[in-house]
């Protein structure tokens, strides 16, 4: 059985102020017709699991609740006039009505502490120019903060005022409790290779002027792609993330609070993986909450203002996600496990209880069979360095037998697989589901240079791509085969990103495996650092400019070891890639091929590095499991 129908994916959550309403935004794909496309709608419950109430319907899509502080109304961002814009809706029911329309796109809004004001994110609107030479690496579209009054009668749309303008991006904000002043993100440009410039500023907010950059009151460079700074209930601080230094792309990072009163940076005490994710503050000012990767899990955790160690809230096995905290020390979050699907549970950060309030049904035509058996495993590679990895079983598994494997590498390299729903449509470009219904055995692992791990497991391959992580990965397949659980004559290899790096570097290392799958693969780390949208990323990982020191990108690129190639390979891009450009595969696809190797590569239109369009999507997972059928399984 194939799973065409993807299970709805539980994307954003947003409390009530009072605590007991949560609105939360679920993304299914839209199938009809000629028509491909994710939506995305909004529900209404209560964390007494009353049944949800759906406030948003029809072929758009509606994201980015946020609750009006009195709790009477809820702004959100819907693109069902053509472009994005805010509508506000009643919780007790109501048509949802216009709050802007504007040309361009709004990324993300916060109302006011008074309610009085809403702001948001949005791109300064453009003429359009066809034709007109493009200025590479200049002609930026520049993201600045606006603002609407708000209120309920007469119902007309509001006037907008730019709060900021110029050439400087804004990624977040916050305000600050009096409502005069809003703590701002920015960073020289919108493109993502400047998030080591981003810095933390703070604008007024009560005029009807628009500032420049040099009427920003700077206060740090912080270095993080993280996007939101959050201001304490008592306006002393503003939180945020902050990249350790020196600045690097495995990132390392802290909760660094920034005095409003001219004091001192205060970093607060570290977290296990050096990771952390903001969530907000207690009400007494006096935490602040954070999630935090720990493995394949995520757990939340509180950081004392004293600058005391930290404590983590919850130790469960479980995946949490888009994690929500309002005023009130009130905390909802989405969790989910191998055999669990998304659902949102309540914590109560006094005793870390997690309690489960709403599970989204099956779809009706989901297939009915139990789930196959998936568990986490540890093996040591070489030099003694213990690997985590999660090990699906066959569907119909038997012990004592020996089946095909699959080997899934993940994307980053500081990425990581994690203890997600074998269902999720987040594993958009693997099946597991129907890979283990056909009799394989998947192997999904976390080497060194994932993220999870801490610090020095995450920077345990700079200037080594192909080599200890290669090693990891090995070792895990060896382990397989030593328990008798894999044949080793049967086995396919596949991955995403830096996983289509690694899929294409085993195969010109390697013979052992009789199929493989580069998805959007980095294949010339010299090619890709002059044509990618991030060309510092290959140089701070491997500590030169590729002019510098052309030995070590050339040894460490698949492209240059691809001589002798033997193994199968089908490659997937997207034609609009910025992050692996599409010439990444053609240049592996014509290599294999004046070679004589079976190969195939197949290009979607219009899809950049991940994928948008359900049915692309589809067609890309089925054409996986016909390959690994053909070379993998017919053996």
């Amino acid at each position: 059985m194939e799973y065409k129908i993807y299970y709805p994916l539980i994307k954003e959550v947003a409390i009530a102020p009072d605590g007991k309403q949560v609105v939360y935004g679920v993304q299914e794909p839209s199938l009809a017709d000629e028509e491909s496309k994710f939506i995305s709608h909004l529900y209404l419950t209560s964390i007494e699991g009353n049944e949800p109430i759906q406030l948003t319907i029809g072929q758009h899509s509606n994201y980015c609740p946020r609750w009006s502080p009195d709790g009477r109304y809820i702004a959100f961002i819907s693109n069902r006039s053509g472009k994005a814009n805010i509508y506000v809706i009643s919780p007790v029911g109501g048509e949802a009505r216009a709050l802007t329309n504007t040309e361009s796109e709004i990324a993300t809004l916060k109302w006011s502490p008074d309610g009085s004001q809403i702001a948001f994110l949005m791109s300064e609107p453009r003429s359009p120019e066809k034709d007109k030479p493009i200025l590479w690496d200049v002609d930026f579209s520049f993201t600045h903060l606006y603002s609407i009054p708000f209120n309920t009668a007469p119902r007309q749309l509001a006037k907008v005022t730019q709060i900021t303008t110029g050439h400087f991006h804004l990624t977040g904000f916050d305000w600050f409790p009096d409502g005069q002043t809003v703590a701002v993100i920015y960073r020289p440009t919108p493109s993502f290779n400047d998030w080591t410039q981003t810095r933390l500023a703070t604008v007024p907010a009560a005029d009807s002027q628009a500032y420049k950059l040099e009427d920003l009151k700077d206060i740090a460079i912080i270095a993080d792609p993280n996007l939101s700074p959050l201001v304490s209930p008592d306006g002393n601080y503003i939180a945020c993330v902050t990249g350790d230094r020196p600045i690097r792309w495995s990132f390392n990072n802290r909760i660094v609070l920034y005095s409003t009163k001219d004091r001192p940076p205060r970093p607060l005490s570290s977290t296990p993986n050096g990771q952390c994710q903001l969530i907000g503050w207690s009400s007494d000012s006096s935490l602040v909450m954070v999630l935090e990767f720990q493995g394949i899990d995520t757990q939340v955790w509180s950081l004392p203002v004293s600058g005391e160690a930290g404590k983590p809230l919850t130790d469960s096995k479980l995946f949490k996600s888009s994690v929500n905290a309002n005023k009130s020390n009130s905390v909802v979050f989405v969790g989910e496990d191998f055999d669990r699907p998304n659902s949102l549970y309540s914590l109560d950060i006094s005793t870390g209880k997690e309690t489960n309030f709403l599970t989204l049904p099956l779809p009706q035509d989901w297939p009915d069979l139990t789930l196959p058996k998936t568990e986490v495993i540890r093996w040591t590679a070489p030099n003694d360095l213990e690997i985590e990895g999660i090990l699906t079983y066959p569907q119909n598994y038997q012990p004592g037998r020996a089946y095909p494997l699959i080997v899934n590498i993940h994307g980053g390299p500081s990425a990581l697989f994690l203890r997600l729903f074998l269902g999720s449509s987040l594993k958009f470009s693997i099946d597991v589901l129907e890979l283990a219904a056909r009799g394989f055995v998947i192997l999904q692992p976390n080497p060194r240079g994932s993220s999870g791990y801490g610090k020095e497991f995450r920077c345990a391959n700079d200037q080594d791509w192909g080599g200890g992580d290669y090693q990891d990965i090995m070792a895990g397949v060896d382990r397989l085969i030593d328990r008798g659980l894999v044949d080793p004559e049967r086995m396919g290899v596949m991955g995403w990103s830096y996983g289509g790096y690694m899929t294409s570097w085993i195969i010109t290392q390697s013979d052992r495996f009789s199929a493989a799958c580069v998805g959007a693969g980095v294949t010339n780390l010299i090619s890709f650092t002059g044509t990618a949208d991030i060309p510092s990323f290959i140089p701070d990982f491997f500590g030169a400019e590729f002019w510098d020191n052309p030995d070590i990108y050339k040894s460490r690129s698949p492209i240059f070891q691809v001589k002798g190639v033997k193994t199968p390979t089908l490659i997937l891009h997207g034609e609009e890639d910025k992050r692996v450009p599409l010439a990444q595969g053609k240049e592996l696809y014509n290599a294999l091929k004046r070679q004589g190797v079976t190969t195939e590569m197949i290009i979607y239109p219009r899809q950049e590095h991940r994928f948008t369009d359900p049915r692309f999507i589809l067609d890309l997972r089925q054409r996986i499991l016909d390959w690994f059928d053909r070379f993998v399984l017919a053996k």
